[in-house]
């Protein structure tokens, strides 16, 4: 079996990254992380495609050429801008939007009353077990009870209404046709 391509070899790297961003979708900070190194790993992957394949006058032409559709350009346009913060200036914090069920034994006298008086403020998830399935229901520095997440959406203000989750799998989809396409047309490089 041949070893996979530099291309190859980064799109895994990204595809890595994307699972575990999948799988810890409950572990509020790591989601962020692993968000983070996806965006940097898949942002990579045409750089390392070009300087694998860029050599070839056949290539270039190929990849010049290749005219994403305005919807892609604009996906484009925001990963490469998130990214961009990522790495010069801020570091990716999602707005996370969870869905929790308060099972009736962990309601508190003190998450009811603030649940009756229509009080507004934001209430912050702490999670309480390593599975990050348990949180308990803050306001300010008052616990106010504990309830159980059903559903997250992490959002980034590029992606405002959709789960970063979904974004990053979109683009995955992009860069994985993108690098089949160019496997069939050049075939794998030889090393340097």
């Amino acid at each position: 079996m041949k070893p996979p391509t530099r291309t190859q070899y980064k799109l895994e790297e990204a595809k890595f990254f994307l699972m575990l961003l999948e799988q810890n979708w409950r572990h509020f900070p790591h989601v962020d992380y692993f968000l983070s190194a996806f965006v940097s790993a898949a942002r990579s992957v045409t750089w390392v495609m070009r300087s694998e394949y860029g050599k070839n006058a056949d290539w270039v032409e190929w990849f010049d050429a290749k005219k994403p559709s305005s919807k892609v350009r604009e996906l484009l346009k925001q990963m490469n801008d998130v990214r961009v913060r990522a790495t010069k200036s801020v570091p990716l914090k999602t707005r996370t939007t969870a869905q929790v069920t308060i099972p009736p034994e962990l309601v508190t006298p003190e998450l009811l009353h603030f649940l009756q008086s229509g009080a507004q403020g934001q209430v912050r998830l702490e999670p309480t077990d390593p599975t990050n399935t348990e949180a308990l229901l803050v306001v300010g520095d008052r616990v106010l009870g504990k309830a159980k997440i059903d559903k997250a959406t992490h959002e980034l203000p590029e992606f405002q209404g959709r789960d970063v989750r979904e974004v990053a799998k979109e683009y995955f989809l992009e860069l994985e046709a993108l690098c089949a396409e160019c496997k069939a047309k050049f075939g794998p490089r030889d090393e340097p």
